[in-house]
């Protein structure tokens, strides 16, 4: 357990001393990245690219374990490796900080850098504004414009950005509440967060006051940030929660396959379990009460299995998209963007087949922006 600021100053001897900024909790601060979670957001990536693209196989693989779809499991991954890759490196609180706004920083350039390329390209061909459903950017310029900008309306499949931007630049305070000793404090208010998520969007009393192409955005901010939270506490405290895993009776174990395995069958229709997709507890925008205890049942059986696969066991494609998350996540946004006026016609010609090469072939250049960004690392 993390010792407080006050446990690891109490020599008299020291106390003329001035007091350091407290350091991050951290059970032991390792550097370095975990292979397998990389792997795994990589695939998570590929799996959201198909279900974005449609076509034959997206019945293969938007949620076929249940009533769960890749950008759960993306952005608790998110919240995770956040914690290993900057929490548990970070010496104190102020770095931190500084580290949370740059990569904040980051991750809103790109957002901006997406949007800003499809309208400049609405302006020039207003004829993709019907396309894209942008066309709220000619109707109403400035208004449509400045609340994209400052993430307020979300244009269809940007939404993991913004939610990001958000995440990070509020996760040094939940660090501050863990360090003092009040993780369950933090999780009691992500939780509580959760639940008034589940009455109100924050962003949609706004747009729906305004006329014209305003989206709020599909993913409810006050409720995917437990997610988030979760996955960054699983990560400050990753090492008892292998030792926690490690001790689960093989009856928990069966009753979590028993759960998992009576949704699965829910969601493919051969089960009824009084409940359908559109049901609020499996509703995704909010992420109702059932799609969440589904979501950290998958997760917990993952991090269950993940205990016998060593650290550095990788599928190298996988991990190389993983460790390019955000260049990744954007690009495929832009390629979705560009689908919409490519993927009807190839869906036309009426080939499952030839749909199937198309959507391939679409998801292999998610390589290009991981390759530019590792070469842009290794030349700086």
């Amino acid at each position: 357990m993390w010792r407080s600021p006050d446990e690891r100053n109490t020599d008299p001897r020291r106390a003329h001393r001035p007091a350091r900024e407290p350091e991050v909790p951290g059970e032991h601060r390792r550097p370095g990245r975990d292979n397998r979670i990389d792997t795994l957001r990589g695939l998570l990536l590929v799996i959201m690219t198909i279900d974005h693209l449609g076509g034959p196989l997206y019945a293969i693989s938007y949620s076929p374990l249940g009533f769960v779809t890749a950008a759960e499991g993306f952005v608790f991954l998110s919240g995770y490796m956040f914690a290993l890759a900057y929490v548990l490196r970070a010496p104190d609180l102020r770095t931190l900080r500084r580290t949370s706004i740059r990569r904040a920083a980051l991750i809103y350039r790109y957002y901006i850098a997406a949007l800003a390329l499809l309208v400049g390209l609405t302006w020039l061909l207003p004829r993709l504004g019907v396309y894209w459903h942008l066309g709220g950017t000619i109707h109403h310029p400035w208004v449509w414009n400045l609340l994209s900008f400052v993430m307020v309306n979300q244009p269809a499949y940007f939404d993991i950005l913004p939610m990001h931007v958000v995440f990070v630049l509020v996760t040094p305070f939940a660090v501050l509440g863990i360090r003092r000793g009040y993780a369950g404090l933090v999780v009691a208010a992500s939780v509580g967060i959760w639940a008034i998520g589940s009455l109100l969007h924050p962003a949609g009393p706004l747009t729906a006051l305004l006329a014209g192409d305003y989206r709020a955005g599909h993913f409810n901010l006050l409720c995917w940030q437990l997610l988030w939270m979760l996955g960054l506490l699983l990560g400050c405290y990753r090492d008892t929660v292998r030792r926690a895993l490690g001790r689960m009776p093989a009856s928990a174990w069966l009753a979590l396959l028993v759960f998992l395995g009576a949704l699965c069958l829910a969601r493919h229709d051969l089960l009824s379990i009084g409940l359908s997709a559109q049901d609020s507890a499996l509703d995704s925008t909010k992420m109702g009460w059932l799609r969440l205890f589904d979501t950290l049942g998958l997760l917990l059986l993952t991090a269950g299995l993940l205990r016998f696969v060593p650290r550095t066991a990788r599928v190298p494609w996988l991990d190389y998209l993983g460790r390019s998350s955000i260049q990744v996540f954007t690009f495929q946004v832009l390629l979705v963007y560009l689908d919409m006026g490519i993927g009807f016609r190839v869906e036309a010609l009426g080939s499952p087949a030839l749909h199937v090469v198309y959507t391939l072939a679409c998801v292999l250049t998610l390589t290009l922006p991981a390759f530019l960004h590792h070469r842009r690392r290794q030349r700086a």
